[in-house]
């Protein structure tokens, strides 16, 4: 791993993408805890789940240090949590702004870069992110944190950051049938992307009040099936056993990683029997928690 300073330092990470963007950096940001603390900045309700998985040590509210003053004049707020870092790494666009105004906070080492991927972007997204500060490969994510008493059958999530990506309701709804007809109990998860989705009356639905709750809930799962979403990465790095299904986007770039992951793509979308295919050929369990 390439050493960004010569001794050990204290690290600020500022993300302020999606769930999913925000876990695709977690083993960048792994391996910057390796030379010293790090705390984040950014959404605490994403940030929280590398604290709590032990990755960071902190996570910092954007908004009660008006991190937006960074593009113009930080404010006292930010001044102040900025200088008691050596290093502040930023995933923005910037066009210098940033990373001036970073370093006149007293912060000695700033690297600012694009959130995202190049758009040509081929290898797995997480690979970006390691390359931004110049380290070697990583494993797949792997979250510690503690399961729920309560052990869930099958979970299926079938939303996303963005409607293109959903697999349309009517085939998870089958997919769902044919899970319960093979004698599997089938939960539902839903969170505040998918309060406008219509689910039939009735059905066995969790709803949980912060990230790190669900992922107490899906840690104990035994199957999750999702879409492209940041709910299924998280799923993955929890070593809950996933079935991702992909439309639109190319699961070489945005896939989830891990030892019990499986991936379903077709264009525009796979079939419920491609989808019941996979669970019955991959690694995945194929029957109801005993």
């Amino acid at each position: 791993m390439t050493q960004l300073l010569d001794k050990p330092a204290r690290a600020l990470v500022v993300h302020l993408g999606g769930i999913g963007d925000f876990l695709l950096t977690c083993p960048a940001i792994e391996r910057l805890a390796e030379e010293g603390p790090v705390e984040l900045l950014g959404q605490p309700k994403r940030l929280d789940l590398a604290v709590a998985a032990g990755i960071a040590v902190a996570a910092h509210d954007m908004d009660r240090v008006d991190f937006q003053s960074i593009f113009s004049e930080p404010n006292g707020r930010l001044r102040d949590l900025l200088r008691g870092f050596d290093r502040c790494i930023v995933w923005i666009r910037d066009d210098g702004a940033i990373a001036r105004n970073v370093r006149q906070c007293g912060v000695e080492d700033v690297r600012v870069f694009p959130g995202l991927p190049p758009k040509d972007w081929a290898t797995h997204a997480s690979r970006y992110y390691l390359d931004c500060l110049g380290m070697k490969d990583a494993p797949p994510l792997r979250l510690s944190i503690e399961p729920t008493t309560v052990s869930h059958d099958a979970l299926i999530h079938p939303g996303s950051g963005g409607a293109h990506k959903n697999w349309p309701l009517e085939r998870f709804i089958s997919l769902a049938n044919a899970l319960e007809d093979q004698g599997r109990c089938v939960t539902w998860c839903l969170g505040p992307a998918e309060e406008g989705i219509p689910l039939p009356d009735g059905l066995d639905v969790l709803q949980t009040d912060s990230l790190v709750a669900l992922a107490r809930e899906l840690a104990g799962t035994q199957l999750y099936v999702g879409n492209d979403s940041g709910i299924t990465h998280l799923a993955a790095a929890l070593g809950c056993p996933t079935l991702a299904i992909y439309g639109p986007t190319d699961p070489r770039v945005w896939a989830p990683r891990g030892p019990q992951v499986a991936v379903v793509q077709a264009a525009p979308w796979p079939e419920v029997e491609d989808v019941l295919h996979a669970l019955d050929t991959q690694d995945l369990p194929n029957g109801p928690a005993p």
